[in-house]
């Protein structure tokens, strides 16, 4: 009732059949910050493909992350982004704020982060001034009172609690999920009498070289034309509304740091009992697809339940160098045959993905630490054949997954799931991702693609002039930026980034838990049984879910930018080479591309710059608590390459019809001046 009160004193009610409306200019909604220091307000109820609105930080209210507030428009719906203030905070979300000690005159205060918010702090000034400066403080920000002292930020090791704490995350489990994690038994044959038994298949993993979770492995049987691809059966073990379920829930997600991981399980599970370790049985959701033989289209597909033993564990690297050299001392020889004949299997499936779906040069940043937690060195990572061997039997599995969704549903109500979508993208953002295009001489034609088939053709033969011009990876991220973000779903939609008329999330419940979830409902469909929790959560659990997917690649993000920011605080004066990777001719974004600083976002300071031009930026302060790197810009590189000066030279033109203007001013002027004259 109170906030009913607060609505009707801002007047943002209407009436109408006895119920109160939301005036359209005005909007109730949750506040996400970023780390720029402005913030984001997204529409509640959440209305797929609804945009947030954007708030600067001085019109935020001091608004903290998860805040349910009352904010109206600022923009006309011309603008591209909606832009907004906060008029009141209608419920605060925040148990807490992370913040930094900084001494200000002669008083102690604590900053936030990262909307740096200033606090004052409930305690004496003579024992804060005994802390170092940069000590981290949990604040109660209602009263200032110190919950927690975490550490400081001279501190490397400090970065992973402040990036897990941002988003009031944890490594260690519930004393419950860590005794049901520990109370369960290693997996005997005898039983599971009711299970289909394949430990005579010779499954095999691939995984990156420092992998303990291996929720895959893969056989397939050439001659019969048969391929298995076995998943973790993570929902034997984990059950629903147990102490195990409600941690995985919290969760929904494993986060990987450079140096080790959060699992979203005890790894009592996620590391021993869930995982296809080598020469151990274990529990596996099983696809067994059979192939057509000649042209490899699926003509039959079963899921079982089984039980597995993986013949060997194989690394990214390992299965390379097979695959490129036909040789290899390490691979066991009844895999060699199989994988080769896998591989063969793989860019056939890919080759016919791709008339379809969409191929980017997709790039990883792999950062390795020291024995301090500090930057050590970095590097790209692409796809090769192993990776794009497993990704294809993964992606089998997920359409499976999905059609047997859709197959054995009986009624409408029970198409209700967990589905993997990705909208087509916006007429608007086509029209400006073209004229992008254009500028940088990558597209010829006057108008952008207006039918999906024609969108696809374009944007292959896009890719193909980028990469002769040296621009396949930013060009890539462009297209990538115009499309719409791929959630989960109760719902399908379809896929259209991958070119799927259905896809789900199954291949990985061991760090996931749309994965885990979709398990369960298909257990569900196959034996009739009827699901513990009611498919009318679905739809919530599906947006909590693209909520904290997001959330935890922030989280990641997070720890990235600290360790660039803490090998810049040594190196400050140092230059480095950048793109410029944003249109703000006060303060671009650069961001770095000299060794062991790639992807390092630099704001430059009092220089002018225009989209992907390389320059080599001089880095003159960074906060730590914040991550914040500022440099200037003291030399443009780019003068070899044309498409890239043509574009610049565009950008930097005033508009004809500007110019058209002025010019017949001047004339108008001349000839007035010619006729007082005469």
């Amino acid at each position: 009732m109170d906030i009913l009160e607060t609505l009707k004193q801002f007047d943002v009610l209407t009436t109408k059949k006895q119920r109160y409306i939301l005036k359209k200019s005005y909007c109730i909604g949750k506040i996400e910050l970023t780390k720029e220091g402005y913030g984001f307000i997204t529409p509640l109820p959440k209305i797929h493909n609804q945009p947030d609105w954007i708030i600067e930080k001085k019109l935020l209210k001091n608004a903290n992350k998860g805040d349910i507030a009352l904010a109206q428009i600022l923009t006309k719906k011309s603008h591209k982004k909606t832009k907004a203030k906060v008029l009141t905070i209608l419920e605060s979300k925040e148990q807490n704020v992370i913040a930094y000690l900084e001494k200000y005159q002669l008083d102690c205060i604590a900053i936030s982060i990262p909307n740096e918010i200033p606090y004052k702090i409930k305690a004496s000034q003579k024992s804060l001034k005994t802390l170092p400066k940069g000590t981290l403080l949990k604040l109660n920000p209602k009263n200032g009172e110190i919950l927690e002292i975490l550490g400081t930020l001279d501190d490397p090791n400090i970065d992973e609690i402040l990036s897990l704490n941002l988003y009031q995350r944890q490594e260690s489990f519930s004393l419950q999920a860590e005794i049901q994690a520990q109370n369960t038994k290693e997996v005997k044959i005898k039983d599971f009498k009711e299970r289909i038994n394949l430990t005579h298949l010779p499954f095999c993993t691939i995984d990156p070289k420092n992998a303990k979770d291996h929720d895959d492995a893969i056989f397939y049987d050439s001659t019969s034309s048969l391929l298995y691809i076995a998943i973790a059966d993570v929902s034997h073990y984990v059950t629903p509304n147990s102490p195990l379920d409600i941690e995985a829930k919290n969760r929904s997600f494993s986060i990987y740091f450079p140096h080790k991981s959060i699992p979203m399980l005890p790894p009592a599970l996620s590391e021993n009992l869930c995982s296809l370790q080598e020469s151990k049985v274990r529990l596996a959701m099983t696809f067994k697809i059979r192939l057509h033989k000649r042209t490899k289209a699926i003509l039959h597909t079963e899921l079982l339940h089984a039980l597995i033993k993986v013949k060997q564990k194989l690394n990214y690297e390992e299965v390379d160098e097979f695959l490129q050299t036909k040789q290899s001392s390490v691979i066991k020889p009844p895999l060699k045959p199989m994988l080769l004949e896998l591989n063969a299997l793989a860019q056939t499936l890919r080759k016919k993905r791709l008339q379809i779906g969409f191929d980017f040069l997709g790039d990883s940043l792999e950062l390795e630490l020291d024995k301090n937690t500090e930057l050590k060195s970095a590097s790209l990572k692409f796809q090769t054949l192993s990776h794009q061997l497993v990704e294809e039997c993964m992606l089998l599995a997920n359409i499976q997954s999905a059609k047997m969704l859709q197959q054995k549903a009986s009624n409408k109500d029970s198409t209700l799931g967990i589905y993997r979508i990705h909208p087509k993208p916006k007429p608007q953002n086509i029209k400006a991702l073209f004229l992008e295009l254009k500028m940088l001489g990558l597209w010829k034609h006057n108008a952008a693609p207006k039918t999906m088939e024609s969108f696809h053709k374009a944007i292959l033969e896009v890719q193909k002039l980028s990469k002769r011009a040296k621009l396949a990876i930013e060009v890539d991220k462009l297209i990538i930026k115009s499309m719409e973000q791929a959630s989960y779903a109760s719902h399908n939609i379809g896929h259209f980034g991958l070119g799927f008329d259905a896809y789900s999330h199954f291949t990985s419940p061991i760090r996931r838990y749309s994965d885990l979830l979709l398990h369960r409902i298909l257990k569900e469909k196959i034996t009739l049984t009827q699901m513990p929790h009611s498919k009318e959560s679905l739809p919530i659990l599906c947006e909590d879910l693209s909520q904290k997917e997001r959330e935890v690649t922030k989280i990641e993000q997070d720890f990235q930018d600290r360790k660039f920011a803490r090998y810049l605080f040594k190196h400050i004066g140092q230059s480095y080479e950048g793109i410029i990777h944003s249109q703000n001719n006060q303060n671009p974004i650069v961001t770095l591309s000299s060794y062991p600083l790639i992807g390092a976002r630099v704001i430059s300071l009092k220089s002018c710059g225009t989209k992907y031009q390389r320059v080599r930026i001089q880095i003159l302060e960074v906060n730590l608590a914040t991550t914040k790197i500022y440099g200037k810009i003291i030399e443009y590189l780019n003068e070899d390459n044309k498409q890239l000066l043509n574009y610049f030279s565009q950008k930097t033109q005033k508009k004809p019809s500007k110019l058209k203007a002025k010019q017949k001013a001047k004339q108008f002027i001349k000839n007035i001046k010619t006729r007082k004259r005469k």
